[in-house]
């Protein structure tokens, strides 16, 4: 695991979205690059035949058909059966998974804060366009995959992430359980700084059981440019292991090597997989990620 420097942890503060941003964001929804069959009827349009309100197509009548779709004015002129068919219209599973081990309590500001606000702004995209959202805490022990749909469920959105606390461990041993969790197949949001020697094996798990993951990796100032000098002790908050070291020139350009190494091995485990990885510092705006970097990478469009 990477390590971070022993310093005190400022104390964590939970942004609510303002209206301004809610009213832009209620314009956005998902884009995901494959179908994806949900559980229940949804808002969004599948390109599977089903019975649903939109149309889609004339086709003959097949034995076994439900004859109640016959178009009988097409049989009455023509002497031959009919059935109007239908787009399906399903929800998209979207797991919106919040890393909360102790190490997103880090930075200045913490990387916690920025995952709390970003998950709120993408949960209100998904629920404003009437997809199925659960809600996941990474590093969390015994939860149930239940979800939020509908705008109206904003609110319980809200209070579930002010509950939390970064206090958890073992963030690639729970995204590998996940991985193999009897689930629906669909869009995992991951908002975490990956900060596990493990983490990139348990995200390759993770997108090779047919998710869509769109992982944003939240780093720290002190973490992406280290300001070190003398000599420290460093200590996994996680592990509670230390390490005594001299911060010198050749340390610190070992360090960026490395974690530049394990930046671009996650980014190719999320492109190999189709799906998408944003590097973000933890005083980005929320309202960046959004309506710049994820739109550009067509994560999310205009409704």
């Amino acid at each position: 695991m990477l390590k971070t420097p022993l310093l005190s942890m400022p104390k964590v503060n939970v942004a609510m979205l303002d209206d301004q941003l809610l009213t832009r964001l209620e314009r956005m929804r998902l884009n995901p690059r494959r179908l994806h069959s949900g559980l229940l009827h949804g808002e969004r349009i599948s390109k599977k035949r089903g019975i649903s309100v939109e149309f889609s197509d004339f086709r003959p009548y097949a034995i076994g058909d439900d004859a109640r779709h016959l178009d009988w004015k097409i049989y009455a002129r023509l002497d031959r059966p009919i059935i109007r068919t239908y787009r399906d219209e399903t929800e998209l599973p979207v797991y919106l998974m919040i890393d909360a081990s102790v190490s997103m309590n880090f930075g200045n500001p913490p990387k916690w804060n920025l995952a709390q606000q970003l998950a709120a702004a993408l949960g209100y995209i998904v629920l404003c366009g009437g997809d199925a959202l659960f809600p996941i805490a990474i590093s969390v022990e015994n939860q149930r995959f239940t979800f939020l749909r509908g705008k109206a469920m904003f609110l319980r959105l809200i209070n579930w992430l002010r509950s939390l606390q970064p206090t958890g461990k073992g963030l690639a041993s729970y995204l590998r359980q996940f991985a193999y969790a009897d689930v629906p197949k669909g869009m995992a949001l991951l908002l975490s700084d990956g900060l596990d020697s493990e983490f990139p094996n348990a995200l390759q798990h993770l997108a090779s059981r047919g998710h869509e993951v769109l992982f944003v990796h939240i780093l720290s100032d002190a973490e992406l440019e280290p300001s070190l000098e003398g000599d420290l002790k460093l200590l996994d908050c996680e592990t509670d292991e230390s390490l005594d070291l001299t911060a010198t020139d050749g340390v610190i350009r070992d360090y960026m090597r490395n974690l530049g190494k394990f930046c671009s091995h996650i980014e190719s485990i999320c492109r190999r997989s189709g799906g998408w990885c944003i590097r973000v510092r933890s005083n980005a705006s929320v309202s960046d990620i959004i309506f710049r970097q994820l739109r550009q990478l067509g994560v999310v469009k205009m409704a």
